[in-house]
């Protein structure tokens, strides 16, 4: 594993850690790549349910670091051709069509990733907080999408991300005007799900990542995702029909068994994600 980005997997949670405090955790080519593994990692790991991302030290991420930018080492370097998981036939629409590449690593995965955000996110540490399915994020967080002010459009699909997330005019105000922006605002604009205390931060998500990795079914899981993303790009009448097969198929699952049997028993599930 690269050593700028660490893994570790407890009570079902894969924490992937950028680790690059002294530069508040910009990214390098090299630690993008390694982070796009990190995902995938954890993507085919049997003990991790939910997949949690965060910074080291008091940043989430800078952005690229751009000292490397005119160094030659390419800005879009990406992981190594197929690697990224593909969705099955069986749980829901596939992605690949909609999703490719190692930046949707984060979408493509069939678990919940969650994005801690402990402080600045900057540029592509935005994006990447974007890419997560839920964000939360310490009052000592800020947020720039600061594209516009280098001189280029918004990168690595953010302005598709920031309309679905946040609507039209306000992504186009965060695009347009480059403007830095805290936690508070976040939340009233929809973009992160709650603004905690610093202190409270990796509390508050580990235990709702353990939650989700004790009481979900993993199947389900990577259904609704599945419904949730594909949904963005389809009709009512094209959701409702996938539902509906995924319905079928969820009821002769393990999973499904295991939820009723966990229930009647009043004891806590033990899926197995078949």
């Amino acid at each position: 594993m690269n050593a700028a980005i660490l893994y570790a997997v407890e009570a079902g949670v894969a924490t992937i850690t950028l680790n690059r405090p002294d530069k508040l955790n910009a990214l390098t080519p090299d630690m993008l790549s390694g982070f796009f593994a990190a995902v995938a990692r954890a993507a085919e790991d049997a003990a991790a349910k939910v997949i949690v991302v965060t910074g080291a030290g008091r940043g989430f991420s800078a952005g690229l670091d751009l000292g490397l930018i005119g160094q030659g080492a390419g800005a879009t370097v990406e992981p190594r051709p197929g690697h990224v998981p593909q969705w099955g036939d069986d749980v829901g629409p596939a992605l690949a069509p909609y999703y490719s590449g190692g930046w949707p690593v984060l979408i493509t995965c069939r678990k919940p990733t969650i994005a801690a955000i402990n402080g600045p996110a900057f540029g592509w540490g935005f994006i990447l907080s974007l890419h997560c399915d839920i964000r939360f994020a310490a009052r000592s967080a800020l947020f720039n999408a600061t594209f516009a002010r280098i001189g280029v459009p918004g990168e690595k699909g953010s302005a598709w991300l920031l309309t679905r997330l946040i609507g039209q005019a306000r992504a186009m105000d965060l695009l347009y005007s480059a403007r830095r922006f805290d936690g508070v605002e976040a939340e009233r604009l929809g973009l992160v799900n709650a603004v905690l205390d610093d202190a409270a931060l990796m509390p508050h998500v580990m235990a709702y990542a353990r939650d989700i990795a004790t009481y979900s079914a993993p199947r389900a899981l990577a259904a609704m995702k599945a419904q949730v993303w594909t949904a963005l790009d389809e009709d009512y009448a094209t959701a409702f029909a996938a539902a509906d097969r995924e319905q079928d198929i969820a009821v002769t699952t393990a999973d499904f068994r295991e939820a009723f049997a966990s229930y009647r028993e009043k004891r806590a599930p033990d899926f197995s994600g078949r």
